[in-house]
């Protein structure tokens, strides 16, 4: 058994700092993301998996809340957030 040499570079592409995203900016990111587990949702109808429909569905009613909480609700009105049976 022979002796193993690690060579550790630096990573050249660091992470700047993030600023944390105001209310406004932060509930249309998770708008959007509500919108993109939708479109999941109704490829998954399409496929027939209702453990998957099931999965996605759970998933986009937590982003709701999420976002509801930080917009005040102000994101989702007007719009039917129900999905049907």
């Amino acid at each position: 058994m022979g002796v193993f040499d690690f060579v550790v570079e630096p990573n050249a592409r660091r992470r700047r700092g993030r600023q944390a995203l105001s209310e406004k900016k932060r509930a249309a990111a998770l708008f959007r993301v509500w919108h993109g587990v939708r479109e999941l949702i109704g490829e998954a109808e399409r496929l027939d998996d209702g453990e998957l429909v099931h999965f996605l569905a759970v998933a986009q009613m937590l982003v709701e809340e999420k976002a509801t909480t930080v917009a005040a609700g102000a994101a989702f009105e007007g719009i039917d957030t129900g999905l049907p049976n």
